[in-house]
């Protein structure tokens, strides 16, 4: 009765298993409460049909590069190959096992080995053995009490491993012709051309638009534009601080009155006084001079306010940011770009990055638009990568429209989406498995 219970509790441990890592441990360990051993092995072949050690009793991890796992392995392969190895059989040393086999088993393990198939053939096969080492001799009890539990071991393996993919690629069979038309098929569509693709992320950019500059070292007063805003020419559109130059083309101009004066006075004076006239050359380009500097105060003065020197839509992120900031000649301050005229840049990511030429196909995608695709060929490529605000290193691409209203009108300058970048024909193989390719040439460095 007290055999009776612990079978059935271990048939109930079994059933309760969630892996099949979980139940090779409870085969190999809890199957000592009913038969004693000193060691087991669960054995498993592979997808190459080798067999392969799954557990060991006693301990919770297999070491594969063990002496004892490659020494079971080697047992377990050569037991397989001989005619009784679909029964359960208690293995003769002698005659089993090669000399190098038995040499060695002195050191590895009893010198009682029993062999136990655990194997089931439903839609699919799956295929365990069960090899048990002791000392002393196995008993007829043992070896029926063992069967029993061999057809039960082997109905709870199937049940977790009936949906094991290395099961089912094990148990097909690639002898078909249809199989093999298959692969035949697959083989050849490998060499069929297509046009490697790369996606990047794009902007639409405004194509040789007007840079705004500040013509003076100063400080903005005011922006009298905003973003997108159509401007026409001749328009005031920025405004720097004047009252430094308006102080310094008042004194240019006082300065100037003051020498003309004097001029004005010694040409009097020289009519009586005939040593004046020798003074009045120098006064002149004295003259002459304030005149220059009265010229270029009132230049300084002027350039105070800047107007827009063409018609078109303004380039500005926040004019408010403007207000008051200090800046330097030519420093940019603003675009005025003519909205019909527009391109494309493309940052590439290195990672991704494909042989290209200029004139290369591009399919344009816009993220308010998704439904919508535009055509274009690139116009020009930068070998020098820079990173970009999201800190990718990328390649820069210029690329123009086909047509510019392919979809009935013209994308705003700032939208951005996704460019699709077709380059020469290579196969689909190459295709398929370029990035590998990639990574495992930098991997080896070949």
């Amino acid at each position: 009765m007290k055999n009776i219970a612990q079978l059935l509790q271990l048939e109930e441990n079994c059933r309760n298993c969630d892996s099949a890592k979980e139940l090779g441990y409870i085969i190999v360990n809890e199957t000592r409460d009913l038969i004693s051993y000193d060691q087991a092995v669960l054995i498993s072949p592979d997808i190459s049909a080798k067999l392969r050690v799954q557990a060991i009793s006693d301990i919770s991890v297999v070491e594969m590069t063990s002496p004892f796992t490659q020494w079971a392995e080697d047992v377990a392969n050569h037991l397989l190959n001989l005619d009784n190895s679909s029964s359960l059989h208690v293995v003769n040393i002698q005659s089993d096992l090669t000399l190098p086999q038995q040499t060695e088993l002195k050191d590895f393990s009893p010198s009682n080995i029993l062999w136990i198939p655990l194997t089931t053939k439903k839609e699919i096969e799956v295929e365990f053995y069960l090899m048990l080492f002791k000392n002393s001799l196995w008993s007829d009890n043992e070896k029926s009490l063992l069967k029993h539990l061999a057809s039960s071991y082997s109905y709870f393996l199937y049940s977790l491993h009936k949906s094991s993919f290395n099961i089912w690629l094990k148990n097909r069979s690639f002898n078909s012709k249809y199989v093999k038309i298959v692969l035949a098929l697959i083989l050849l569509l490998m060499f069929f051309p297509i046009s490697l693709t790369v996606l990047a992320p794009l902007e639409v950019k405004a194509k040789n638009p007007l840079v705004i500059t500040s013509p003076l070292n100063g400080a903005i007063d005011k922006i009298n534009v905003f973003p997108d805003q159509v401007v026409k020419k001749g328009a005031l559109i920025v405004k720097l601080e004047d009252t430094e130059f308006n102080h310094n083309y008042i004194i240019a101009q006082r300065t100037l009155e003051v020498a003309k004066a004097q001029l004005h006075t010694t040409k009097q004076n020289s009519f009586v006084d005939y040593s004046k006239k020798s003074q009045i050359s120098a006064i002149e380009s004295e003259v002459r001079l304030k005149e220059a500097e009265m010229e270029f105060a009132k230049y300084e003065f002027e350039k105070t306010n800047i107007y827009a020197e063409k018609s078109g839509t303004v380039i500005i992120n926040d004019p408010n940011e403007w207000v008051g900031k200090s800046v330097v000649v030519g420093e940019r301050i603003l675009l005025i770009a003519d909205p019909k005229s527009i391109q494309l840049k493309i940052m590439l990511p290195v990672s991704d990055a494909i042989f290209l030429n200029e004139g290369a196909l591009v399919k344009i995608f816009f993220d308010n638009d998704p439904l919508n695709t535009w055509g274009g060929k690139i116009s020009q490529i930068y070998y020098e990568p820079e990173l970009t605000p999201q800190t990718v290193l990328s390649y820069k691409i210029i690329a123009d429209f086909d047509k510019i209203d392919e979809n009935g009108y013209i994308p705003k300058i700032g939208l951005r989406g996704t460019a699709k970048i077709y380059s020469e024909k290579v196969t689909l193989f190459f295709y398929l498995f370029k990035k590998p390719i990639t990574s495992i040439r930098q991997w080896i460095g070949w």
